[in-house]
């Protein structure tokens, strides 16, 4: 499905990102996976590799300003320039509304906001010059429609992020660049697996429609309708994947 296409995936490192490299891959893309922790990222290129794709390593920290544009050009220049973007680098730095501390909150739209419109503008520019379109997914969140307590500054720039698709999938679409997002709910990753066995990730739990969360391949899907070259209709959309927890809390 995406022989002779180049995909950029940011955050790649664990969790959401390695698994969509992983499923980019497996539809024929040469993937550029970026992120900071570049071991992991080799163990990522590694698997990639074995399964007879191929991909190769970035280093990207999504909080330095300067670090999208170095990407882009370091990808453009090893690989070519990427035909589908995802960004899915993020941050979540839980704290009460009132405690939340100005470093958080520039850390915060920095990573989640800030690089990827930086490096959504810089692959847009490339395929506005060139003509040749493109496809840009970014990886939002149910809570971008809704609120949680301690997570505000995060539900914040899930929202900027909703409204940023929006914005630049209606200036884009007439290049043929297709801009979307995806939405997901709970989804278990390193990160939070151990909080699930915890009182209070069983409590959470007993909330959902379903009680369970979901794992990074449920996203699998819903992540290749949108890179599909046949979804050309399917612009400036904000796809919620989240086995109706949303509406639970």
């Amino acid at each position: 499905m995406l022989e002779n296409k180049i995909a950029l995936v940011t955050g790649a490192s664990s969790g959401l990102g390695y698994q969509f490299a992983l499923t980019l891959a497996a539809q024929g893309a040469a993937v550029a996976v970026a992120a900071r922790s570049t071991d992991k990222l080799a163990k990522l290129v590694a698997e990639i590799e074995s399964r007879g794709g191929k991909a190769m390593a970035f280093a990207f920290d999504a909080a330095d300003p300067a670090a999208p544009d170095a990407l882009i050009a370091a990808v453009a220049e090893r690989m070519g320039v990427p035909d589908i973007l995802i960004n899915n680098a993020g941050i979540s730095l839980p704290a009460r509304a009132h405690k939340a501390t100005l470093d958080d909150f520039e850390q915060t739209m920095a990573v989640n906001v800030r690089a990827p419109w930086r490096l959504s503008q810089l692959c847009a520019a490339r395929w506005i010059d060139a003509g040749t379109g493109g496809c840009i997914v970014n990886i939002s969140s149910m809570l971008s429609t809704r609120v949680a307590k301690g997570v505000s500054l995060y539900t914040m720039s899930k929202a900027a992020i909703r409204h940023l698709t929006a914005g630049h999938a209606l200036e884009w679409a007439k290049y043929g660049i297709r801009v979307n997002a995806l939405c997901p709910g709970y989804i278990r990753t390193s990160i939070n697996d151990a909080f699930w066995e915890t009182e209070q990730g069983k409590a959470e739990l007993a909330k959902l429609p379903r009680p369970r969360v979901g794992e990074p391949k449920d996203l699998e899907s819903a992540l290749l309708f949108l890179v599909d070259p046949r979804s050309q209709f399917v612009n400036g959309e904000a796809l919620t994947v989240d086995d109706a927890q949303s509406w639970a809390i």
